[in-house]
């Protein structure tokens, strides 16, 4: 008989922002990164820390996990079965193709590191008393796919275009499906491998400026309003393009095994070349593939609703264009694009592949409140205060938001908010955020001085009330989860500090009651102050360290920074 409840843990481990999450009956309960938690930045190893978190915010018993999808243990090149687990992949069967592959010894490293990784897994998963009853190995863009369609706002009715696009995983860079009835269906011949990742050499030329190679891109994005797109496009044009054989695919122009040798051919490329010019060219480059692949994906299944995800669809600019594509209909582009959301999209692959073997109608549950962290109770905070020595320093405040609000409207106030359940993803959604008046530019250099440090050319973000956008976005839309960025009317003035000095575009935030109640008031109060429907919002960390998570970290970021004001539940902090 089949149950009436199936519950799956989902684990990413591996790269970047390991984490866990827990999905029941299709719904997300909870999801968190590793990294936020350990208050290590882009934390990649085993996520134990979260896995307990998860269970323990869903309200479940351990026991009560019918499977384990875990993503990011292996590529999809070796199909054979091996134990400990089902659908693990022998190399073994696989040895002449490790002794002759120039990268051979490094992939047998690579194997030999999960390996031991999924032993560790099964011992702590047993310690926690999970059982290890079916295990469902998720191969990385299945998991990127299964995140953006399964959490898309369409029923399972609709047919809907399934991309995904990234610098690698699993041997592969980009992939097309269908998602249809709860399947996802990938097309033939619509893999783009590693070697021609589009993703890959936005990040080399990153690393080329300088920057952080793979977790800077977006700088790049930043700076390239500023350049002069015409002097070394055509150097870019060299580099990368569609694969004309399949133009489901990217293909790599510049020769080479791999990517490493691929990046020496790209900076002699660009020797001599201006870092305002490349960065300007890179983003032209990147938008014209992009847009020309979705659209060739379009016209060979087509259909016109998009879901999405994948680390290349955390650039902004070009997910705008994308949505204003004439064979648009509407899309959907996952908030936690980057490997931060994998563990989800395994967790409901994981459901929706029992619920079928099960003969159970699966339930698709679209995403709305992308709020799957742990909250905190004020008597928790109370105590984190205590044992910090700030609680004599503390107000407590019935309406906290309200308060908030009117203290942000006054000149040169900076109040960092720590309320409700942590975001999911990479953006601060109001419950981890620093908060300041969006019309006074004096608060670029006061929030950097302070705490954030960022590149002179890097732009804050604005969150908007829903019944102003239109005040101040051109084409506004519904935008809860700062995926898209917008150009700004005349009345742009009002959030000069929260956009791009140089363009005038935004990566704006939709702030109302269905999302997010209580900081919905905090902009409402502000507005009754100061006639402005939108605040500066930027994410409560300090330079190089992932945003807090519980009270502790809030009130250590505060401490270690200029910040003068702290709001930790109904709790008001001055200094």
């Amino acid at each position: 008989m089949p149950k009436n409840n199936l519950i799956v843990l989902g684990i990413q481990v591996g790269t970047h922002e390991s984490g866990a999450s827990i999905v029941k009956n299709g719904k997300v309960l909870a999801a968190i990164n590793e990294d936020r938690i350990r208050n290590i930045k882009h934390y990649e190893d085993y996520p134990t820390k979260s896995v307990e978190e998860v269970v323990r915010i869903s309200k479940i018993e351990p026991s009560e996990i019918d499977a384990i999808a875990i993503t990011n243990v292996t590529e999809p090149r070796f199909k054979k079965k091996f134990s400990p687990y089902p659908e693990y992949y022998n190399i073994i069967a696989h040895w002449s193709w490790v002794t002759s592959n120039p990268d051979g010894l490094k992939q047998l490293s690579f194997y030999h590191h999960n390996f031991n990784k999924i032993l560790d897994m099964k011992k702590t998963l047993s310690k926690i008393g999970i059982p290890l009853k079916q295990v469902i190995i998720v191969e990385h863009h299945l998991a990127h796919a299964a995140t953006a369609y399964y959490l898309s706002p369409w029923s399972l009715d609709d047919d809907v275009l399934v991309l995904t696009a990234d610098g690698q995983g699993d041997g592969l860079s980009s992939t097309v499906s269908i998602g249809k009835k709860g399947k996802i269906d990938r097309l033939k011949d619509s893999e783009t491998n590693a070697r021609d990742s589009l993703g890959e050499v936005y990040s080399v030329v990153t690393g080329f400026l300088g920057m952080h190679y793979g977790f800077h891109a977006s700088k790049v994005m930043g700076l390239a309003p500023y350049g002069n797109l015409t002097e070394c496009i055509n150097q870019f044009k060299k580099m990368h393009g569609i694969n004309n054989a399949n133009p489901l695919t990217f293909k790599n122009k510049l020769g080479g095994i791999h990517l490493f040798e691929q990046s020496f051919r790209i900076e002699k490329l660009l020797h001599n070349q201006r870092f305002d010019n490349i960065a300007a060219a890179m983003q032209e480059l990147y938008e014209t593939l992009m847009l020309t692949w979705v659209k060739n994906a379009i016209k060979k299944t087509g259909i016109h609703k998009l879901a999405v995800a994948g680390g290349n669809f955390q650039n902004i600019k070009t997910n705008q264009k994308i949505l204003s594509l004439e064979d648009v209909d509407d899309a959907f582009f996952c908030p936690a694009a980057s490997d931060e959301g994998l563990s989800v999209g395994a967790a409901l692959h994981g459901y929706f592949t029992l619920a079928f073997k099960d003969g159970i109608i699966p339930s698709k549950v679209p995403l709305k409140k992308p709020y799957f962290g742990s909250s905190f109770s004020n008597d928790e905070i109370k105590q984190s205060l205590e044992k910090n020595n700030l609680l004599i320093k503390s107000t407590f405040v019935d309406d906290i938001d309200e308060e908030v609000g009117e203290l942000i409207s006054k000149q040169d106030n900076v109040v960092a908010r720590f309320n409700g359940r942590t975001e999911w993803g990479p953006r601060a959604l109001g419950n981890r955020s620093i908060l300041a008046d969006p019309s006074d530019q004096n608060m670029i250099r006061k929030i950097n001085q302070a705490i954030k440090k960022r590149d002179f050319w890097m732009p804050f973000a604005p969150s908007i009330l829903s019944n102003r956008l239109d005040d101040y976005l051109e084409n506004s839309r519904d935008s809860p989860y700062m995926t898209l960025t917008f150009d700004t009317t005349e009345k742009r003035d009002e959030l000069s500090a929260a956009i791009h000095p140089y363009d005038f575009s935004c990566r704006a935030q939709t702030v109302n009651s269905e999302y997010n109640p209580g900081y919905e008031k905090v902009l409402k109060s502000f507005e009754k102050k100061t006639g402005i429907g939108a605040v500066l919002n930027t994410s409560f960390n300090i330079h190089g360290y992932p945003i807090g998570y519980d009270p502790e970290l809030a009130i250590k970021t505060f401490t270690n920074s200029d910040l003068k004001y702290l709001a930790i539940g109904n709790y008001l902090i001055k200094k």
